[in-house]
């Protein structure tokens, strides 16, 4: 059961949207019954999968209104919901309301894909807290210390039947790309982006930025002013600037297209475990992140991509130094890039999906004691 603010494939693009869509299809082909609830998408069924649609809202900057609008999302979803083994969901109420008036419906796995706002003692009720990183974990425990034996860390899968690197080896010496997809927020660090990337062209010459992502507020975005300042700081420089890709195939290429990623989040305590960087990593690309203890789940500075100092008194000048690494040395990159591939393989579609399943079977079997 998705949240109430982004669309469910193909029309929505959200990561966490894009994670349950992929892991519903696989549950439903190795035969589970499977209903995929949320805003938008395609209703009705398809073999084991029934899609459900529910109105959705728009997200504001206000977040008690999206908190009460959160609140009608879910009494909506307690209406529509079907009986169920196991009820997954990621939205802030609906797993307390399940918890408090519909247990009779399944049993509740709170699905935690953002850092925790001292919220979590509401879901007490729950039978399982499934953080997609450690850092997540960690934290639902340093919270709420009488849940630690409900917590569970599970990552995020790829699908890397569409996320693979290029036939061919990217080549450097002709115009070279760096490529940030996500969402165009100032907790992003895009600003430092910019700056870094800019000097980088001074004596870089066919360099050139690639910024990929949605800016309105109702997307998550900084919205119109914040998209304006970017631009400006990048000046007459080539700096693009690109809306959402939602066809996964069309943003594979992308990041095949490109000779490096760069994730340069300065959200201590926002993010929770970025696809982006993942899926870039399986697709053969060197990624340069900044140091947030997030990404420590799948990438090793130095080994399987860089990471750069984004505390320090001069961030853009770290971060140009890292991506010149990468941008000025193709045998780094192409080392990087090889061993950030086959980092990734440890987070198939497929095998993540198993270890879901493991998981579920877990919880029944602990609820028939």
């Amino acid at each position: 059961m998705l949240g109430p603010f982004h669309a469910m494939p193909p029309a929505g693009y959200g990561a966490v949207e894009k994670v349950w869509h992929d892991l519903a299809r696989t549950f439903a082909a190795k035969g589970h019954s499977v209903c995929l609830m949320g805003k938008g998408g395609a209703p009705g069924p398809a073999g084991n999968l029934t899609t459900v649609t529910l109105r959705g809202f728009c997200a504001s900057r206000w977040l008690l209104l999206n908190l009460a609008m959160d609140l009608r999302y879910a009494a909506q979803v307690l209406r529509a919901l079907p009986r169920a083994d196991v009820i997954v969901t990621n939205s802030f109420w609906t797993p307390v309301l399940l918890t408090m008036f519909a247990r009779r419906l399944g049993r509740v796995v709170v699905h935690v894909a953002r850092f925790p706002q001292r919220q979590m003692g509401l879901y007490r009720r729950a039978a399982i807290l499934q953080a997609v990183s450690t850092v997540v974990a960690d934290e639902i425990v340093r919270q709420a210390p009488g849940l630690r034996d409900k917590v569970r860390m599970l990552p995020n899968p790829i699908d890397l039947a569409t996320f693979h690197p290029p036939r061919e080896a990217r080549h450097h010496d002709g115009d070279l790309t760096v490529l940030y997809v996500g969402r165009i927020h100032p907790e992003k660090g895009l600003a430092i982006l910019i700056r870094a990337a800019r000097a980088l062209m001074a004596d870089l010459r066919g360099l050139r930025l690639r910024i990929v992502g949605p800016w309105a507020v109702d997307r998550g975005g900084g919205g119109p002013e914040y998209l304006r300042s970017l631009k400006e700081a990048a000046g007459d420089a080539p700096i693009e600037f690109v809306d959402p890709v939602r066809d996964p195939r069309a943003l594979a290429e992308e990041y095949r297209r490109a000779h490096c990623f760069c994730y340069p989040s300065l959200a201590e305590k926002g993010e929770a475990s970025p696809m982006a960087p993942l899926e870039a990593m399986a697709t053969g690309l060197p990624v340069v992140v900044s140091d947030l203890k997030c990404f420590g789940d799948y990438l090793v500075p130095g080994e399987n991509g860089l990471a750069f100092d984004h505390r320090g008194p001069a961030p853009e000048r770290a971060l140009a130094a890292a991506l010149a690494q990468v941008l000025r040395d193709p045998q780094t990159a192409l080392r990087l890039g090889r061993s950030a591939a086959e980092r990734a393989r440890d987070f198939d579609l497929d095998a993540v999906a198993n270890r879901y399943l493991d998981l579920f079977a877990q919880v029944l079997k602990k609820d028939t004691r």
